[in-house]
């Protein structure tokens, strides 16, 4: 891995330790809100049609799904446009640099 990766990486695991870091203390806000709120009000009301209403975990469940399957699509897009960029990513990183299949191609037809 290279150094510049390896400074990448080391601040990614900073970033994750950040985000990491916020859990405790929104759970116990959470947590205090819901205790003063069933403290203080004896019943709350039913919302008309709940049963048509995803639960938050639900909520929270389908929408991870769908940023997966978002992050997914996107890998596999930019995977293509790194594949068809390295004949000069290769040249200009100083690497085995691969022939283009147009460029493959236009080769044999001059041959023949």
């Amino acid at each position: 891995m290279s150094t510049t990766l390896e400074k990448i990486t080391e601040v990614q695991d900073q970033v994750i330790d950040i985000v990491n870091s916020v859990k405790e203390p929104v759970v116990n806000g959470v947590t205090r809100v819901v205790g003063l709120i069933t403290d203080n009000v004896s019943n709350l009301p039913a919302v008309p049609f709940a049963e048509q209403i995803p639960t938050p975990g639900e909520l929270v469940d389908n929408q991870f799904e769908f940023a997966s399957r978002v992050l997914a699509v996107n890998k596999e897009i930019v995977d293509s446009v790194v594949e068809a960029a390295s004949p000069v990513t290769d040249q200009l990183l100083e690497r085995e640099v691969k022939p283009a299949a147009k460029a493959a191609k236009t080769t044999k037809a001059a041959a023949a």
